[in-house]
């Protein structure tokens, strides 16, 4: 079983959470409908829009992501995990996914084509297919992504933890 180590897993949450956007805006670069944008949506709940909501949005979304890579850690020394966090960071990936649809569903997100504010639904299902299936992706790739970093950065760890 190993210890809960603070750094290491805010160091694997900062790099998961910064990937974990990517299938957004790529899908975005390559022309698909794709109409989720988490950091304007929480630099809209700072009140701003615009570059500075969405600068404040993609930092709040760090630290957030920061957050939950340390309850990643707790969840690992919980159930007495002592390798293969790849595997254990994707199991905490479903529970983070299904924890993070109702938020999804009441924070006030504005709907690109429309300007509406909070109608995305539950894990984004207003928005379609294609918007539920890439937050899927999105919370699978930070499970996987915490579990291989917090391996590998943490004191008793390296690729026999992550691995």
């Amino acid at each position: 079983m190993i210890n809960v180590e603070v750094w290491p897993a805010i160091l694997a949450g900062l790099i998961a959470g910064a990937v974990m956007e990517g299938p957004v805006y790529l899908q975005k670069a390559l022309g698909l409908r794709v109409k989720q944008n988490i950091f304007r949506t929480w630099g809209n709940l700072f009140g701003l829009r615009g570059g500075s909501g969405y600068l404040v949005g993609m930092l709040f979304h760090e630290v957030l992501a920061a957050a939950i890579a340390i309850g990643y850690a707790v969840f690992f020394r919980l159930i007495g995990v002592d390798g293969a966090l790849w595997l254990w960071g994707l199991i905490g990936a479903l529970i983070h996914y299904t924890l993070a649809g109702p938020v999804v569903k009441i924070i006030p997100s504005i709907d690109p084509e429309t300007g509406a504010v909070g109608r995305q639904g539950f894990a984004y299902k207003n928005y379609g297919a294609l918007d539920v299936a890439t937050s899927f992706v999105g919370h699978l790739s930070f499970g996987l992504l915490t579990g291989i970093f917090y391996g590998l950065f943490h004191s008793g760890g390296g690729t026999s933890l992550a691995f």
